[in-house]
């Protein structure tokens, strides 16, 4: 079954090249009854070979939900940027909430059913933790909107 998803996994998560597209209001495909939902679409080229392309979807509360719509999102971006994308769901903390910020890996099945990998935060007893950890502290502010220094406040608040 794992060889049917995409290859976007948090244990692959690339280095990011250039920002190629920013839309604080991009609108994409919904299955809800509105026919589209509006999300912050970020759109990095990645530092690998070959290279591909990674996506984050941030949801801004406007009425479709990006989980609901996470195999249309994919596909639309892949007809614009390639098989070769990889998709992380970013959810903002609702209002001033601390702790509910998330950030996780779509990944796409052969039948269009989405499956999500959390990528941040992760208890530090998850095998991926220290390299996701790495990870975010050298990308994980562009994706995010917060601050490098951000991160290690994190890490020093959990241990």
């Amino acid at each position: 079954m794992m060889e049917a998803l995409t290859p976007a996994s948090a244990d692959g998560l690339p280095p990011l090249g250039e920002l190629v597209a920013d839309v604080p209001f991009w609108r994409y495909p919904s299955g809800a009854a509105a026919g589209e939902g509006v999300a912050h679409l970020r759109v990095w080229t990645t530092a690998t070979v070959p290279r591909g392309h990674l996506a984050a979807v941030t949801e801004t509360g406007a009425a479709a939900s990006v989980t609901e719509s996470a195999g249309r999102i994919w596909a639309e971006l892949a007809r614009r940027y390639g098989p070769s994308l990889m998709l992380l769901e970013h959810q903002p903390a609702p209002g001033d909430r601390e702790g509910a910020e998330t950030l996780d890996v779509v990944r796409i099945a052969a039948d269009g059913s989405a499956r999500w990998t959390r990528v941040w935060p992760t208890p530090e007893d998850n095998p991926r933790h220290a390299g996701l950890e790495l990870w975010m502290a050298a990308h994980g502010h562009q994706i995010v909107s917060k601050p490098v220094s951000w991160f290690d406040r994190c890490e020093d608040q959990e241990g």
